[in-house]
């Protein structure tokens, strides 16, 4: 009798999770919501007999992978709405281009920095429909990731107990907006650039800083005189006098921070 199962651990199915890249979005996203992904191979076999063999010889000499997926419709998630959106407006081409990472849990390592990592599968598939609405239960989408290229092995990190995940670079992570306003008047100079992270504005007094950042997955502070304020809901205000600075900083664990640096001073 086999002895080496009495001391290892089952794998169960959520033991693999997969994260899809919406378009605008720099972090992937979690598929939720399926009640099918189930990978096919396909592989393309070369078999062969030579004349002083007996026996025939075959190799692998590629792969056709698909992974076909089933779905219950869910509002406002942004994969699902996606993939609908693909179905239902019939897209073609590499509009229906999307990336997909694949997620071994079992990998998954907590730092003390309070961060994720884990090894992942990284690929490009076409979305390929195939039917909807097959239940009276819910209204349901089905179809076919295939594959549109090779797998890449990555290392994956996420700061949000693994609903969002992003790939570790040497970039660091940028507002996607910035400005600042007293009433309706966007008094930032020069004009925004996320690459840039020096600006003045020749008004003192209350001043509203608006600032959003090129994913939902990253924190934004912002910080004058010592008054450090999150900016949650797009904008927050100081009252700031000739001289003084804001800072506003965008941070994502896995990619470091970045801050822009605004100097006050009267006009």
């Amino acid at each position: 009798m086999g002895k080496n199962l009495k001391n290892a651990d089952l794998v169960l199915r959520t033991g693999k999770v997969a994260f899809y890249l919406v378009p605008g979005n720099s972090a992937y996203t979690r598929m939720e919501g399926f009640t099918s992904l189930s990978t096919s191979k396909n592989p393309t076999e070369y078999e062969r007999q030579y004349v002083d063999e007996d026996f025939k010889r075959t190799d692998i000499t590629g792969y056709n992978v698909a992974t076909a997926y089933a779905l219950d419709r869910y509002k406002k998630h942004p994969v699902t709405d996606d993939i609908i959106n693909i179905h239902e407006n019939e897209l073609l081409g590499q509009d229906a281009v999307r990336s997909i990472i694949s997620v071994d849990m079992t990998t998954a390592q907590l730092d003390g920095s309070g961060i994720w990592s884990a090894e992942a599968k990284m690929r490009d598939y076409a979305v390929i429909p195939d039917a909807d609405g097959d239940t009276t239960d819910c209204m349901t989408y089905s179809g076919n990731f295939k594959t549109r290229g090779e797998m890449e092995d990555v290392t994956v990190h996420s700061t949000d107990d693994f609903q969002t995940i992003a790939i570790p670079s040497n970039t660091n992570p940028v507002l996607k907006t910035l400005s600042v306003s007293y009433g309706n008047e966007n008094l930032l100079k020069s004009t925004f650039k996320p690459s840039v992270t020096k600006y003045s504005v020749n008004k003192i007094g209350s001043l509203v800083v608006y600032a959003t950042a090129e994913s939902n997955t990253f924190s934004i502070t912002a910080s004058c005189n010592g008054n450090s304020l999150p900016i949650i809901n797009s904008s927050v205000a100081f009252t700031v006098k000739d001289g003084d600075y804001i800072y506003v900083t965008v941070t994502n664990g896995a990619l470091g921070s970045n801050t822009y640096a605004i100097r006050c001073f009267a006009s």
